[in-house]
């Protein structure tokens, strides 16, 4: 049996033996088109008229490394009112992610970015110059934010809700915090994944979660209006939802856990996890697949990330950090836990019970550096495996980096 994976640019086909057990996962896709009338019937106009009664606002809207269809979002917004785009200046919230490139400005704005590209601006965790201080968290840390979310009076956030494999859902409160916040703030919340309450799809009793909704706190919210986008996984609108931060993101959540979860009757000896772009851009990002689906595999079992990874790692930190990794204790050497910590513990910890595989364009001797083991010839690995293993069952996952398998 041949079955297509996405791999980068291109179809990887691989022959799965006809003996293997093999159950196929993925995300609902559009049941009808979600078109413009759709949108309009779900915007509030007069959270659109508060918005352009000022001389200028500002536009929230996520970085390159996610799907958000912000163009689209940006095309219907000025068929409602040919004034919004004038009206705007926009703020790239990249958190810990590095400035944009060209290409991310173009996929991000699409057909208006020359337009606006005068008022684009992004956001810089380490520039404290750019920043004001909100106050201290409840670890006693100082929260410092973006200026330009105190400054302007009236402020729209577009983002897409998603399954996030630690903070619960990506999307809402996250253009904030991290999208718009200090790096120590974003690295106090990270560190919190190391708990194994921080998981997908979940958000009470979740200690990340909940540090970022305390967060939320020192922002005045009322000058904020939200849009949150959910997509299948072919980056169609499947349903939008506008109105407070916390209300359009909560209510998005039932539809994502609909198209972006399924629940499992078995564990698995082998589980293929296919990573579609942007997030196969680069291992830091592909880790999401794993999180999503490395319970469904059985103790001592297989799980493979297919991603091509031409960025390599993604991370400097996360590399610096894994060249003083104490994988017996799993922590850091010298004991203190640093941004992208929270990733290494993670991976570490699941090589304890399963074998994390990659098959990439990255070097296998950085791949190794960071806790997963690299694969050559994929295809041969299949065939060895069905032959050591009678009767076996493979889970084949669609878009992992967002479809969640729960036991």
């Amino acid at each position: 049996m041949e079955i297509d994976f996405t791999y980068g640019n291109r179809i990887l086909s691989l022959d799965i033996p006809v003996s293997a057990d093999v159950d196929i996962y993925k995300p609902l896709e559009r049941l009808k088109p979600f078109l413009f009338k759709d949108f309009n019937s779900k915007i509030d106009k007069s959270n659109i008229e508060l918005l352009l009664s000022n001389d200028r606002y500002l536009c929230v809207v996520n970085d390159g490394y996610r799907n958000t269809p912000t163009a689209v979002i940006l095309k219907w917004l000025s068929k409602l009112d040919s004034r919004f785009l004038n009206n705007a200046d926009f703020m790239l919230a990249t958190g810990a992610h590095d400035a944009p490139t060209k290409n991310h400005y173009h996929s991000v704005f699409g057909e208006f970015y020359n337009q606006i590209k005068s008022r684009v601006k992004y956001h810089n965790a380490y520039d404290y110059d750019s920043m004001i201080k909100l106050g201290v968290d409840n670890f006693g840390g100082e929260v410092w934010i973006n200026k330009a979310v105190v400054e302007y009076t009236s402020i729209l956030i577009i983002g897409s809700v998603e399954p996030h494999y630690f903070a619960g859902f990506t999307g809402g409160r996250k253009s904030l915090f991290p999208g718009l916040c200090d790096i120590p703030t974003i690295e106090r919340n990270h560190n919190m994944a190391v708990s194994l309450d921080a998981a997908p799809l979940k958000i009470k009793g979740n200690p990340v979660a909940e540090h970022l909704e305390s967060l939320l706190d020192m922002v005045d919210l009322s000058k904020i209006i939200s849009i949150q986008i959910v997509m299948d996984s072919e980056h169609n609108v499947v349903d939008c939802f506008c109105g407070s931060l916390s209300e359009s993101f909560e209510n998005a959540q039932d539809i994502t856990k609909e198209i972006y979860s399924s629940k499992i009757e078995k564990q698995y000896d082998l589980i293929l996890a296919e990573i579609l772009p942007p997030l196969d851009g680069n291992l830091y990002q592909a880790q999401k697949a794993l999180e999503h689906c490395h319970s469904a595999v059985r103790d001592n079992g297989d799980l493979i990330l297919i991603s091509a990874c031409k960025e390599g790692i993604g991370s400097k930190f996360f590399y610096e950090l894994a060249k003083n990794w104490d994988r017996n204790k799993n922590k850091p050497i010298n004991g203190e836990m640093k941004f992208g910590s929270h990733k290494l513990f993670r991976v570490n910890l699941m090589t304890k019970r399963i074998n994390i595989y990659l098959y990439s364009a990255m070097n296998s001797k950085e791949v190794r550096h960071v806790f997963y083991e690299p694969l050559d010839n994929l295809q041969k690995f299949i065939y060895s495996r069905v032959m050591d293993c009678e009767n076996i069952n493979i889970g084949i996952v669609r878009d992992a980096a967002h479809m969640v398998l729960s036991t």
